[in-house]
């Protein structure tokens, strides 16, 4: 009878640590045929409610060649999800009073108070001319600021091969693409000068504020700028497709120094954070919480969630984008250059992180709308029970 009793009492703790629903979740079925065929290496997904995980799937390699297996604890260069980070860190600010949207940027960073337009003449020589009006923080959240996507020096270098400090100093030499609030384009820069702004009214490096005031009252342990060696040990190969092969290779990053060539890296708001889909899904939790995390801890005002995932491109611009955050009238999110994606659904309050590591595969749409119809199939199962 006590073993009995045991064997029940494993269970009954078993059943607990099991996700909700979780075999609603079919994601790894309908993704096998992409690892199967050699097209995608593997996936990893996370659905949840802004308090509790429904369902957690992978399928596929971390690693192809040595088996690796993926699964929820691996590590991703999430590339621009990190704009969304740096976005709640401004409205932290914003919440507080330290930040004004609608000031000049030039207000918090003086090194940007000499910003030109390059304006292409009739002859084809270009002039610099005073903008018609100075870039604000809002613009520069919802890349309608005018600057272009990275400097040269991070072309050449890489996004992260500069302190933010000095990397002001390199844009406010950098020739705006178009006036203020004219036009969106999608710029790492606009979020490179709001981590500054941050970085400067606060007098924390932005690296910190991240980790006191967003990571560490959510729980989020594995999400870094600097990966350690424990989380090296779990990144995620990154793969781009040989087209003449038609064969997944791995690759190194682009964009970011390789992380064993001994470079210096520095905090880039703009795409620079590594983490796994397990810490990454409590971030988005957040946001479905409106503000709160699954730790029941406020990170942000319910008012400033509202503001950043709702269109801040302006009237006249069709682009639909909040602040670090593509919006729609049913969801918001964003995605990284390597495929990974993070997606709050509006009316459900349903969240989603979906990580891979491919570049330039051909399959890689297909495989994120894989990923999104099976997450809208788990919400609409639990709207008709």
């Amino acid at each position: 009878m006590k073993i009995a009793r045991f064997l029940l009492g494993l269970f009954l703790v078993f059943v607990a640590l099991v996700p909700a629903h979780a075999d609603d979740f079919g994601f790894s079925e309908d993704f096998q045929k992409y690892v199967d065929e050699g097209s995608m290496p593997g996936a990893v997904a996370i659905v949840a409610t802004p308090t509790e995980i429904l369902a957690s799937d992978s399928v596929g390699w971390a690693d192809v060649a040595a088996k690796r297996p993926m699964d929820e604890n691996v590590q991703f260069w999430i590339a621009s999800n990190t704009k969304a980070v740096v976005a709640v860190a401004v409205m932290i600010c914003v919440d507080e009073g330290l930040l004004d949207l609608d000031v000049p940027v030039e207000n918090y960073l003086p090194q940007l108070k000499n910003l030109r337009v390059g304006r292409e003449q009739e002859d084809g020589t270009i002039i610099l001319t005073p903008p018609s009006s100075k870039p604000t923080l809002r613009q520069a959240l919802s890349h309608t600021a005018g600057l272009r996507f990275i400097t040269v020096f991070q072309e050449r270098y890489g996004i992260d091969s500069l302190p933010v400090d000095r990397l002001m100093t390199t844009v406010g030499m950098t020739p705006l693409i178009d006036e203020p609030g004219t036009r969106y384009s999608y710029s790492n820069l606009g979020i490179d000068v709001a981590q500054a702004a941050v970085q400067a009214v606060t007098g924390v490096p932005f690296e910190q504020f991240l980790k006191e005031r967003i990571f560490d009252p959510l729980e989020m342990t594995d999400t870094t700028f600097y990966p350690n060696d424990d989380q090296l040990s779990r990144l995620a190969t990154p793969y781009a497709w040989d087209s003449n092969a038609a064969v997944l290779k791995p690759i190194r990053f682009t964009q970011t120094p390789s992380l064993d060539d001994g470079s210096p890296r520095y905090a880039e708001g703009g795409g620079g954070l590594f983490s796994s889909a397990k810490d990454f899904i409590k971030f988005y939790q957040m946001l479905g919480g409106k503000g709160v995390g699954a730790t029941g801890k406020r990170i942000l005002s319910e008012k400033a969630v509202e503001i950043a995932s709702s269109k801040q491109t302006g009237e006249g611009i069709a682009d639909s984008y909040g602040f670090g955050l593509a919006v729609s009238d049913e969801s918001f999110g964003h995605g990284g250059a390597y495929g990974t994606q993070g997606v709050v659904y509006r009316d459900s309050g349903i969240v989603a992180v979906y990580m891979v590591a491919v570049a330039g595969v051909p399959k890689q749409g297909e495989a994120q709308n894989t990923f999104r119809r099976n997450v809208e199939a788990l919400i609409e199962s639990r709207n008709s029970r």
